[in-house]
């Protein structure tokens, strides 16, 4: 197992995070059939998507950190095609190909909130690409979904 020594916060190290919609990597982002990019207000929402996959890129990681990343969302009242169909998160260092994957669940009625609130990963202090990346996937029911709203990235020092 490879072991990771923590270092505390080096004072101007910022806690948190937020990665606005803008910098965020959307499959169709592009595509105004599937996806609103509001930037003015600051969300993506997922207008009818089949393939859902959100990820996230945080260059300032530092090695032997860790830290809590998630998405700041929340349901619009028409949201659909969400309920019974697990959400995937996975996180990575670097361009590594091992992956850290939680499988979640998006309940009806969802107000804003972090999701999830409690995906943590560690820095080893050997890393020599300390690139976090990170995403919210659901590609595989094949069901159309929409009302989604994504207001933020977040990636916070612990």
């Amino acid at each position: 197992m490879n072991r990771v020594k923590l270092y505390p916060k080096v004072k101007g190290e910022p806690n948190e995070v937020k990665i606005s919609p803008r910098d965020l990597n959307i499959v169709w982002g592009s595509d105004e059939n599937q996806w609103e990019i509001n930037h003015g207000e600051g969300y993506a929402l997922a207008k009818e998507v089949m393939w859902f996959e959100v990820k996230a890129t945080y260059r300032g990681a530092k090695a032997g950190r860790k830290y809590k990343v998630g998405f700041n969302i929340s349901l619009d009242h028409d949201a659909h095609g969400w309920e019974g169909s697990p959400v995937f998160m996975m996180a990575t260092v670097g361009f590594s190909s091992d992956y850290n994957w939680k499988k979640l669940y998006i309940k009806k009625d969802l107000q804003k909130t972090d999701f999830p609130n409690d995906y943590e990963i560690e820095i080893p202090v050997s890393a020599r690409d300390t690139t976090l990346q990170f995403g919210l996937y659901e590609i595989w029911n094949g069901k159309w979904k929409k009302g989604l709203r994504i207001h933020h990235a977040f990636v916070n020092q612990l």
